[in-house]
């Protein structure tokens, strides 16, 4: 029995099932190039389930297929994982309420005339950006915002893969630069940094690509020009009553409540209001509490590739193959930029693997240390490297919970969003010019 729970040697044949997850979905989109990517989930879900299935071969301890089975369960069933599952339900159910109740028009209505049409690309950016760093929740910022940005992508006629792309790349920013995110957290407490210091570390690297975001944005906002036309919007009380549930959630994030409850409020809000204006019976609200989300066959998707690809990360991890990932990247630092660019690499690595940014965090934070400490990088150095890089990579991975939550909620592929993510790109540039940056320092 002791010998069961040893754990195995780390070796890189117990990382192949990631390898083998990018590989089929790569060979799939090669053997049926005539399938829009950018409408269906399908090919990701069918790569994960082969990648899993492969997984089952490559434990070292002599377990029964049982055992194994377990370990897939057990990565799926972690608490953050049902967490987000929960999300994705209830963000279903907010979303189709409002759609039901007209709620959307009315945020558009309002948007409006308070974000011109000169300046819309930037100002959702921004807005997104702030909300975020308020609430320091990407998935709730998403959840929120991109019902709204949708609508704009219909009446006026943008890609709504742009629009998405804008809103996940605010929600990221602000994800990552939040004192009471759950990333700042990870990356504080494990390099043993000041939250304060973390910040100011971050905000340096932040601004520029920030500024450079919303100048790409304005450019593309004015190259749009005259395709972006206002319609007229009119306005009475009604639309104003109908602003209640998105004025509840604001306010209640705000206040640092939890996201599920928050959107579980906004969504009791949005029924009792449909029901009051007489946008639909009482019955039908009952009724259609789930359809948003029996009806919409991304979101199913969506839920299920989370809990698929949190189980093939929890057998990689107990295999031995983020602990050989460690090992290997801990040895031969020759000096700080070397150590730097080590850890970057480490926590980007192992948040593809993982595709939880803050579990990533957790898993790399120790040896990240241990790095810096040996190549004397202050510890707020340390945690931001940790922060921006997680951030970065769970921002641009079509298979992590935010681009598979916006995808879902715009209805379209995760991996259309891509091209769109300004942001993300931006970041990456300047963090890495930042590592340049200390390689010529002296």
């Amino acid at each position: 029995m002791q010998k069961s729970a040893r754990a195995p040697k780390a070796g890189f044949f117990q990382l192949t099932p990631f390898l083998v997850f990018v590989s089929a979905f790569l060979l799939l989109v090669k053997i049926f190039p005539q399938v829009d990517l950018s409408k269906t989930d399908d090919f990701p879900l069918l790569a994960c389930l082969i990648a899993v299935i492969w997984a089952l071969f490559t434990f070292k301890q002599k377990i029964s297929f049982n055992k194994k089975i377990e370990t897939f369960v057990s990565g799926a069933a972690q608490p953050t994982i049902m967490y987000m599952c929960f999300i994705f339900i209830a963000s279903s159910i907010f979303s189709n309420f409002l759609g039901m109740m007209n709620g959307v028009n009315s945020a558009i209505a309002i948007s409006f005339n308070l974000i011109p049409a000169s300046f819309l690309l930037p100002g959702l950016f921004i807005t997104a950006s702030i909300f975020s760093l308020i609430i320091g929740s990407s998935m709730g910022c998403i959840t929120v915002f991109m019902p709204v940005a949708m609508g704009f992508a219909s009446q006026l006629g943008i890609n709504p893969a742009m629009l998405a792309g804008i809103i996940v790349g605010g929600a990221m920013l602000g994800d990552n630069l939040s004192v009471i995110s759950d990333t700042t957290i990870a990356a504080t407490q494990t390099t043993g940094c000041k939250m304060s210091d973390k910040f100011k570390a971050n905000g340096f690297l932040v601004l520029p690509a920030f500024i450079a975001t919303i100048i790409v944005l304005s450019i593309v906002n004015y190259n749009l020009g005259g395709s972006i036309v206002v319609p007229t919007q009119i306005m009475n009380a009604s639309t104003f009553i109908k602003l209640i549930p998105y004025g509840l959630v604001l306010t209640l994030a705000l206040l640092g409540i939890d996201v599920l409850a928050v959107l579980v409020s906004g969504s009791f809000a949005a029924g009792a209001i449909g029901v009051w204006d007489g946008s639909f019976s009482t019955l039908t609200a009952i009724t259609s509490i789930f359809d948003g989300f029996y009806a919409e066959k991304k979101m199913v998707a969506v839920l299920v590739l989370v809990l698929l690809i949190a189980g093939l990360a929890k057998m990689i991890e107990v295999n031995g193959g983020i602990k050989y990932l460690l090992t290997k990247f801990s040895k031969k630092i020759k000096n700080a930029a070397h150590a730097e660019a080590a850890i970057a690499f480490l926590v980007f690595l192992i948040n593809s693997v993982l595709a939880i940014n803050t579990i990533a965090i957790l898993v790399t934070g120790p040896i990240a240390k241990k790095i810096g400490d040996s190549a004397k990088i202050p510890a707020k150095r340390v945690a931001s490297i940790l922060d921006i890089f997680a951030c970065v990579c769970q921002g641009i991975m079509p298979y992590a919970p935010q681009l598979l939550l916006a995808g879902a909620l715009a209805k379209i592929s995760s991996i259309s969003i891509m091209p769109y993510l300004h942001y993300q790109f931006f970041i990456f540039i300047v963090a890495v010019g930042s590592i340049v940056k200390t390689r010529f320092k002296k």
